[in-house]
């Protein structure tokens, strides 16, 4: 929790790795599993959920093998947002009914916490909005229960994202506000600068635009300096976003052309879809239908080989395809 708070996720890696190594000559299944779980979690931060997958895969087959259904459901529970990163939301939530049977048997309320806050995340992705909610506010009251209150800021912004989504500004406003002073509380900055990347997704809703991109251009250094691909892809995102809205598309065009290659990178095609289509509308705008189409045939590629790619994504890309049609030679 130390090091995810302050960012020394590089230095983390390291002593991990070599820790693994030595419960592997100890035989220390149960610790292995453990490192191996952190691992997975710790590359999946750095925007490597393919190497998080495979290490949280071990840790999973290990705490199978010993018999352990807490270590089992939580490894599950990480599972799910790997799983959801690369696309696979079935998957992610296949993992997650798992892990809540599992963690909800052993009485762990701070993992079964954990368990419907990401399922609320799920929930999210399918765009089944109000069981999300339903799923953050459990995890809310279960983290308060255990005096987390880390985590319960978490679930507080995960809600507000619901009400953003929702359209219920006011709402999210709150949610946010109160997750950014949690984790300052806390002393998490990371997470502080999360939640208000997305507090500035609603300050621009409301059209304070010029102040969302302050705040976003403040925290980009910090997302840079720990290597945390998945979040500076999201704020290099939403600069093009502010920036298209201000007028100023070729810089707008500069940063979702980096926000594309990052979550591609990450191999995260959901959110390289919606930048891809972010990117297209901004040449439409500009009357470049042409250069148009070639970003809209990239998204529509990545969507396409999703088994269950989410409702939000595919709106914005049959929007978009409708408005083009009339520009194809």
């Amino acid at each position: 929790p130390l090091v995810e708070r302050y960012g020394h996720w590089l230095s983390w890696q390291r002593a991990l790795l070599t820790a693994s190594t030595l419960c592997q000559r100890l035989e220390r299944p149960a610790t292995e599993a453990q490192l191996l779980d952190q691992l997975g979690d710790l590359a999946r931060l750095l925007g490597d959920s393919r190497s998080g997958l495979a290490w949280q895969e071990q840790a999973l087959t290990i705490y199978r093998r010993v018999a352990d259904p807490g270590g089992t459901g939580r490894v599950l529970n990480h599972l799910s947002q790997q799983h959801l990163a690369l696309g696979d939301s079935l998957a992610a939530q296949r993992c997650c009914q798992e892990a809540i049977t599992l963690l909800a048997q052993v009485d762990n309320q701070a993992e079964l916490a954990a368990a419907h806050n990401n399922f609320g995340l799920v929930c999210q992705h399918h765009g089944r909005w109000e069981d999300a909610l339903q799923h953050h506010m459990t995890a809310e009251a279960l983290y308060g229960a255990v005096g987390d209150l880390h985590n319960q800021a978490k679930a507080i912004h995960n809600q507000g994202e619901v009400h953003r989504h929702q359209g219920r500004l006011d709402q999210a406003d709150a949610c946010f506000r109160r997750a950014v002073a949690m984790h300052e509380a806390a002393g998490d900055r990371i997470n502080a600068a999360r939640s208000r990347v997305t507090l500035s997704i609603v300050l621009h809703g409301r059209g304070h635009t010029e102040q969302a991109l302050a705040i976003h251009r403040e925290v980009e250094p910090l997302f840079r300096r720990l290597g945390d691909r998945p979040w500076l892809a999201r704020v290099l995102n939403n600069e093009g976003v502010f920036l298209a809205a201000l007028g100023r598309p070729a810089e707008a065009a500069l940063a979702y052309e980096e926000a594309a290659a990052l979550h591609l990178a990450n191999a995260d095609p959901v959110m390289a879809a919606s930048t891809l289509l972010n990117w297209a509308e901004l040449l439409a705008d500009d009357g470049r239908p042409a250069e148009a189409q070639v970003h809209l045939e990239k998204a529509r590629q990545l969507l396409g080989a999703l088994p269950a790619p989410p409702a939000w994504v595919m709106r914005t890309c049959e929007t978009l395809t409708a408005r083009l049609a009339g520009h194809r030679p």
